[in-house]
């Protein structure tokens, strides 16, 4: 069992942090945005935008006639999306299951990027997001894998198990999907499931403390939450030494898997 979810362990230093390592979600959410076709002129929802990566880059894409809208539970990150927007795009601090100051069937698309195995309610989450579609609309998400974790993630569960004291720290996030749940959740919320396939993504780290940091800014701070300084300390050392069997000519060579499902939202409404 591990910790419960904290909002409440960012900041300053992790939201930069974020900010210049969440390249690696930054690039296959570039991938979503290819799969829900987004185009010029189109309304689009980030839900979960971080630090605004992503949205900047649909902001140009859907370009002056176009809107954008980011929304995160997370301030601080909020900040630093609002300091990129530049007037190209909005960012508000938002729950994705709470989208109620959203207006119905405003949007053509509604995208979760890296964000949805935090979301405790999916369904709700994914209900807002039809909710706020035109009829025609395109709602899509990434997320880890359930059936496919990410190699760290498989390293670190086997070093954990050593400790029962240690099976309380958070690894990865807790709301995973398969994705037979992708699609049942997306059609359970009224969508026409359009897309569902796993990706993998290969990722190098010059260093553990590089691992480790990348992790616990895109986990706002609950990645490991649970170890004392002590138990944290041991477990990087330990996380070293297996990540090491790992090196290659790029460095610490580690692969993800996320799982990309889209869905449209019905023409007849």
């Amino acid at each position: 069992m591990s910790t419960p979810l904290s909002l409440e362990l960012d900041s300053v230093t992790l939201a930069e942090q974020y900010d210049r390592l969440g390249t690696r979600q930054f690039h296959h959410g570039l991938e979503l945005i290819d799969v829900l076709a987004v185009q010029s002129g189109e309304k689009v929802l980030d839900i979960g935008c971080g630090t605004g990566l992503l949205t900047e880059a649909v902001a140009e894409r859907t370009g002056p006639d176009g809107e954008v809208l980011g929304i995160d539970p997370l301030a601080l990150r909020v900040e630093l999306a609002r300091k990129r927007a530049q007037g190209r795009f909005d960012a508000r601090v938002g729950r994705a299951e709470a989208l109620h100051d959203v207006p119905d069937a405003h949007y053509d698309v509604v995208y979760f990027n890296s964000v949805i195995h935090w979301v405790p309610d999916q369904l709700a989450a994914l209900q807002h997001a039809f909710r706020v579609l035109k009829p025609g609309g395109r709602a899509g998400f990434t997320t880890m894998s359930q059936e496919a974790p990410h190699d760290l993630h498989r390293v670190l569960r086997a070093l954990l198990a050593r400790e029962p004291h240690w099976q309380a720290a958070r690894v990865g996030a807790p709301h995973q999907l398969t994705q037979e749940r992708a699609a049942l959740l997306l059609a359970a919320a009224g969508f026409n499931v359009t897309h569902n396939e796993i990706r993998e993504f290969d990722d190098a780290f010059d260093t553990v403390d590089e691992v480790i940091a990348f992790s616990r800014a895109s986990s706002f701070g609950n990645f490991l939450s649970a170890l004392d300084e002590a138990e944290g300390a041991r477990v990087r050392q330990l996380l070293g030494d297996a990540l090491e069997a790992k090196r290659g000519p790029r460095g610490i060579a580690l692969k993800r898997r996320m799982t990309f499902a889209t869905g449209r939202k019905p023409a007849a409404q």
